[in-house]
């Protein structure tokens, strides 16, 4: 994979975000630059948003949600990946040489979680992009060696460095029903960040395969 990126700064992925805002004309940016039928094809301008989204299994088999906090700018109290970090050109490019997607996820993992790279394995899963805002991200699915539930827990109650990106954390049972379950409550289904849902479908199916997770998912919303 050849990922071509630019600078961009954050006052234009603010204005990128208000995609049905009406301009002078009556048109709005998503009329204007954007082709339904043709998702992948778009104006650099309005293309400013790269992150790197992490399913956290812990080594006793919990999946790790987060519920992002009420004071982010962008998507706040929505239920999340365990882990988002966004790619930033002035701390992830060192130099002239391009930003490290796997080294942005374990950022992440380090300042959301307080996890440090030789406690875990890290695996890449997919490219995503939420094609309502324009976000694209790099799906990773990382396993914890030792720390259990308990420990994460232990772990982030002594502080962690980003301390107001999430307001709540669930743990549920890592099989594919339990989380397929959890992301069709009531209380959650309409309050997922975009890109959350395929992160753990994938996730699941990196760990169980396609066919077991696909089975498990069509019973639960027959029942349904």
């Amino acid at each position: 994979m050849h990922l071509r990126l630019r600078p961009t700064d954050y006052y234009t992925f603010l204005a990128a975000q208000q995609l049905d805002r009406r301009l002078a004309d009556g048109t709005t940016p998503r009329s204007r630059y954007l082709d339904p039928d043709s998702p992948l094809r778009a104006p650099a301008f309005l293309q400013c948003s790269f992150a790197t989204n992490v399913a956290v299994v812990t080594a006793d088999d919990m999946l790790v949600v987060s519920q992002r906090s009420e004071r982010v700018r962008m998507a706040p109290g929505v239920w999340n990946s365990s882990v988002n970090e966004g790619m930033s050109r002035h701390i992830d490019s060192s130099g002239r040489s391009a930003p490290d997607l796997h080294a942005v996820a374990r950022r992440g993992m380090r300042e959301e979680l307080s996890i440090e790279p030789n406690e875990y394995s890290l695996e890449l899963l997919a490219f995503v992009l939420d094609i309502d805002k324009r976000h694209w991200s790099a799906h990773f699915y990382a396993r914890l060696k030792d720390l259990t539930r308990e420990g994460l827990q232990a772990r982030m109650s002594r502080g962690v460095a980003d301390r107001w990106e999430h307001q709540t954390i669930d743990c549920v049972p890592f099989r594919p029903a339990a989380v397929v379950k959890y992301m069709l409550r009531a209380d959650r289904i309409h309050r997922w960040a975009p890109l959350a849902p395929a992160l753990f479908h994938l996730a699941l199916v990196h760990v169980y395969s396609r066919t077991t997770v696909e089975r498990a998912e069509a019973r639960i919303v027959r029942r349904m």
